[in-house]
């Protein structure tokens, strides 16, 4: 995978809420003693994702209202 795509992988886990713990590629399976990949290449690998998730959720906090963006919702719920 090349970083721009990673980078993408990160802003959409930021636009689901995750946070920079979720990144995938701190499960064990993912780490380079199972993957054999080096540690150097691994690394790039976490940065790209985190500055994908750094971006996005620095958009989000630029929002007014202090980070969170909300949708009203379509159909408004009645009172029973």
């Amino acid at each position: 995978m090349n970083r721009e795509y990673i980078q993408k992988l990160g802003a959409a886990a930021a636009r689901k809420g995750l946070t920079l713990w979720d990144c995938p590629y701190y499960r064990a399976m993912q780490m380079p003693g199972h993957t054999g990949e080096s540690i150097a290449a691994w690394r790039s690998k976490v940065d790209a994702w985190e500055a994908g998730w750094t971006r996005e959720a620095e958009t989000w906090r630029s929002w007014p209202g202090g980070g969170a963006r909300s949708v009203p919702r379509a159909i408004a719920r009645q009172s029973d």
